[in-house]
């Protein structure tokens, strides 16, 4: 009986103590995202007249399963403390994504086709910052995943995506519209882009 007593306290000491590699973490993680997003989207933004090109779609429908599917094929084994670190960057940059959608869509609440120049939260520090706090979400999962390569190509597609498509047109819509935004506001990346 004693000896039983040993092994297991071992095993549960070995399990905790190094490294989990089973993907139910950052897979958990991904879905949570993709959840939240769609309730955002439902419940929290105001779509007035915009369109999606169809092509984004497409995207969007391969993109999601594939990465899905990639979470299980390159996960690999990660130390608790990097899942721990993972688990508050995932959680803090979703809480921020969420307050920068409230105050884009309380912007459009007002009139509609009149926007206003959106303050508070990450807004102070860059003009697309919902687009920032994804990436976070996004290197969060890389991270719980062990630094998988479907993942770290992930995340370099949603850095050149969000640094080169996506917030730039934005950041020159808002300088233009706007004769009072803030000049010290960085496109993306607080303090640097």
């Amino acid at each position: 009986k004693q000896w039983y007593q040993r092994r297991v306290r071992a095993v549960v000491i070995t399990k905790f103590k190094f490294s989990v590699s089973q993907p139910w973490l950052p897979s958990i993680l991904l879905h949570v995202q993709l959840t939240r997003r769609l309730l955002e989207s439902l419940l929290v933004v105001r779509h007035d007249n915009s369109k999606m090109h169809v092509a984004h779609l497409v995207f969007a429908l391969a993109y999601y399963p594939a990465l899905s599917i990639s979470i299980n094929l390159s996960c690999h084994p990660t130390h608790l403390t990097i899942q721990f670190i993972a688990i508050i960057l995932f959680s803090w940059a979703s809480l921020h994504q969420y307050r920068c959608h409230t105050i884009l869509a309380q912007l459009r609440d007002k009139t509609p086709g009149v926007y206003g120049m959106p303050q508070g939260d990450w807004f102070e520090l860059v003009s697309s910052p919902h687009y920032f706090a994804e990436m976070i979400v996004y290197v969060s999962i890389f991270l719980a995943s062990g630094a998988g390569m479907f993942l770290g190509l992930n995340c370099l597609y949603q850095l050149l995506n969000f640094s080169l498509i996506c917030t730039p047109p934005t950041h020159q819509w808002y300088l233009k519209k706007f004769d009072d935004y803030p000049k010290n506001r960085k496109i993306l990346i607080p303090f640097i882009y």
